[in-house]
């Protein structure tokens, strides 16, 4: 028996070297995340042998690390709230009825759904990827040299090598700590953890992100859980424009969550009951204590990459990140990669795809090579799960004033439309923004509402193309539908809209140049 030491451990582990190695493969993908298995499936088009190691579980972030389970929480939870929340809703049934139907579903039915769905969906993962001739090879990898990854599996202790022509890092990211809460996976959770465990009767949120609003106004739609949000900047999601950032505080206020704005946790401890946590007013200095059944720390994720073995090859980590070309290769080979959360950039699983399928592209030859830099990738959508969805695809009138660019945008509410009366949802909005140039050119758009993932989707190819807003003229919605808002933006900003902008509550156009910052 031999001792290989290794950086994913702090005393060398046992090793039984066996007698070869793993075939040498054309592309060996380190993490089997929706990244890594995207890549994986298009090598497979090229005809390529294709490896994925992974020391987890397949599926990645996505299933095991709050993507999936988040989001059918939020189906639940709107589930649960609309059987009462619509206007007609209230005018059909008791909600006092209704209610209680929600309240009698046990907690650790809704905790095993969310596990059930998970590992359905693995076993669908794993049976594509090993039809399509995918090899899944469990255990850590490292790297040894440039060229070549060590696997060691714990389970068996065993240790065995591989050769590749080449790597892709799909290693992803793991949730970041906070210097005053440490989680013990029980009392203090991160984003992995909080939908395993069952839903708690109150919870305290630290951080005031996507995340944080996310698990937020999902228990707290339930109906189940006292929420209370630690924010230390001045208003939730910095990040967002005012207008949406408004709309998401008002209903997480509406559904009882406590927000504490302008506050830092200054202590958090776990007892066997509950959590204890003290927060430090950061204006006024003073420092209030409270109790909370579990406590989630949502302070963002960082780059999953400090275990890979990197000091064996010339690759530089600055600030947790890879040091990467707008390629995707990492400086200064040729033949690896690094996509998704592992890079540091925009953290999700649309952008990992693409980015995986892209890489391949320009790893095996196609041309003109295809970046994957944020500064590419300019048409790739997001979609926050809240009251209701906020998706954004393209600039935000945030970022056009940080660029300096001159806009003109062009806002509707829900309430304007056809389809959000029937349904009940009229509290939301859509809204457009384009350059105020001659030629408008479509910068971005943003929709807070039911389904308003879909909604921004009409917008993607204006904005990959560069193109003009006349040229959302050209479509044509079903009615009644939540896209003709889009269209109706698009009118409005040419002077062919439905109705009159800035005349009727709830539709507005405004305009932005560089001078207004003064």
């Amino acid at each position: 028996m031999l001792f290989r030491s290794s950086v994913q451990h702090n005393v060398p582990f046992p090793v039984l070297r066996s007698a070869g190695a793993f075939p040498r493969v054309d592309l060996c993908i380190i993490g089997g995340g929706p990244g890594g298995i995207a890549a994986a499936m298009r090598a497979i088009g090229y005809g390529k042998s294709v490896c994925i190691v992974e020391g987890g579980r397949i599926g990645g972030a996505d299933l095991w690390g709050g993507t999936v389970p988040s989001k059918m929480m939020y189906e639940i939870a709107h589930f649960a709230a609309s059987l009462t929340g619509p206007e007609f809703a209230r005018d059909l049934v008791n909600p006092d009825e209704m209610q209680s139907i929600v309240d009698s579903i046990p907690s650790e039915r809704i905790t095993q759904l969310l596990k059930k769905t998970c590992a359905e969906k693995e076993r669908e993962y794993r049976a594509f990827l090993e039809a399509s001739g995918v090899q899944l090879i469990e255990g850590k990898a490292t790297f040894a040299n440039p060229n070549e990854i060590d696997i060691h599996t714990e389970g068996t202790g065993e240790y065995r090598s591989l050769q590749a022509d080449n790597v892709v890092i799909a290693t992803g990211a793991i949730p970041r700590s906070h210097a005053f809460a440490k989680c013990d996976h029980n009392r203090i959770l991160n984003s992995t953890d909080v939908f395993q465990l069952p839903i708690p009767a109150s919870m305290v949120v630290i951080g005031a992100g996507a995340m944080g609003c996310e698990v937020a106004s999902m228990f707290a739609k339930l109906g189940r859980t006292k929420v209370r949000l630690v924010d230390k900047a001045p208003r939730i999601l910095p990040k967002e424009d005012e207008d949406v950032a408004s709309y998401v505080q008002r209903h997480l206020i509406r559904r009882g969550v406590v927000i504490h704005q302008g506050c830092r946790l200054f202590d958090l401890e776990a007892g066997e009951e509950d959590c204890r946590y003290s927060l430090r007013d950061i204006f006024s200095g003073d420092i209030e204590t409270y109790h909370a059944e579990r406590a989630m720390v949502a302070v963002g994720r960082q780059p999953n990459v400090g275990a890979l073995g990197l000091e064996n090859t010339k690759i530089r980590v600055e600030n947790g990140q890879l040091d990467c070309d707008e390629y995707g290769r990492c400086k200064p080979y040729k033949h690896i990669y690094c996509i998704g959360d592992a890079t540091g950039r925009q953290k999700t699983v649309n952008t990992a795809q693409t980015a995986g399928q892209a890489v391949v592209d320009t790893m095996f030859g196609c041309s003109p090579k295809l970046a994957v830099s944020n500064n590419a990738l300019t048409n790739i959508a997001t979609d926050m799960f809240l009251e209701d969805e906020v998706a954004s695809i393209g600039l935000s009138e945030k970022q056009c004033r940080a660029r300096g660019i001159g806009y003109i945008v062009a806002r509707l509410e829900y309430k304007h439309l056809t389809r959000s009366i029937v349904m009940g949802a009229k509290d939301g909005f859509v809204k457009m923004i384009v350059t105020n140039d001659r030629e408008k050119r479509v910068l971005g758009v943003r929709a807070v509402g039911p389904h308003a993932g879909s909604v921004v989707e009409v917008a993607s190819l204006p904005i990959l193309k560069n193109e003009s807003v006349y040229t959302m003229l050209k479509h044509n919605p079903a009615y009644p539908s939540l896209v003709s808002g889009v269209i109706e933006c698009a009118a409005m900003l040419v002077g062919r809209g439905a109705r009159c902008s800035n005349v009727v509550e709830g539709i507005s156009i405004k305009n932005w140049t560089p001078a207004d910052r003064a």
